[in-house]
């Protein structure tokens, strides 16, 4: 029973680094799992890999927990849940990013107003931004991009231990810049190609125009850009996804850096 009462309370502090994480993560919401016991068992099962780390500091953990008084506690907690919760939103800049140029996309082509609900990011979102948020949520998950999440998650534990402690950097404000800089960079390189032809539709219908004059342009050029539009896409989707493989690939020293920045 000693032994237990070790182990119970490093179990759930270990759970709080995965529970922020997954917090944020567009395909791990309660709705996207059907319910958040599903969710919390994804949590335990993401957990229970990294409590053997513990063990050998479960005494120290569970006499330094009763030593702590209520606040000091409520601060541990929400330390070990904000350091989930800054990988979480590493991990979910992707997501974002191509919800952004899927909105741009559908904007340009004159579909904007036909918005939909996102089961992925549980917010409204264009008819694209559902379709390639899917498509991207099967490229994380076949792709490496879960295993490169959870080898992030494992390799905290080693470099910023639990009751360890941990401060903002002079460096972290840049450091979320930066990430705010790659969601942008992801967005604009996944929308450009279609952008680029829609923009010339519309040029070349222009001119059309100026010799047709009844012609309705808008209702036109329509079909046309979303014809196209989806073709190059077809196309450079090998191209286009790239980046966001190579996102996934490198999670693991994003999230190094991260912790780095809180040291």
């Amino acid at each position: 029973m000693d032994g237990w009462q070790h182990i119970v309370p490093t179990l759930a502090l270990t759970m709080l680094r995965p529970l922020g994480m997954l917090a944020l993560m567009p395909m791990f919401s309660a709705r996207a799992l059907g319910g958040g016991l599903i969710r919390n068992a994804l949590v335990l099962v993401m957990a229970l890999p990294a409590l053997p780390m513990q063990l050998g500091h479960a005494a120290e953990l569970a006499g330094r927990l009763g030593e702590l008084s209520v606040s000091s506690l409520a601060v541990l907690v929400m330390q070990e849940f904000v350091i989930g919760l800054v990988m979480g939103f590493c991990a979910t800049i992707p997501f974002w990013a191509i919800d952004m140029a899927s909105t741009v996309i559908d904007t340009v082509r004159g579909t904007s107003m036909a918005s939909v609900l996102n089961p992925m990011l549980e917010e409204q979102s264009s008819v694209f931004g559902v379709l390639f948020t899917q498509v991207l949520a099967v490229l994380f998950l076949v792709g490496g991009g879960f295993n490169a999440m959870l080898t992030a998650l494992y390799a905290s534990y080693q470099s910023m231990p639990m009751l360890g402690g941990w401060h903002l950097s002079a460096s972290f404000p840049g450091f979320i810049a930066h990430q705010w800089q790659m969601m942008m960079e992801l967005c604009i390189g996944f929308a450009l190609p279609a952008l680029v032809v829609m923009v010339l539709i519309d040029a070349a219908l222009g001119l059309v125009n100026r010799s047709a004059q009844q012609l309705n342009v808008f209702f036109v050029a329509m079909p046309i850009k979303s014809a196209l539009a989806l073709f190059v896409l077809a196309i450079g989707m090998s191209y286009a996804l790239g980046a966001f493989q190579q996102r996934f690939d490198a999670f693991g020293g994003v999230v190094a850096n991260l912790l780095g920045t809180m040291r």
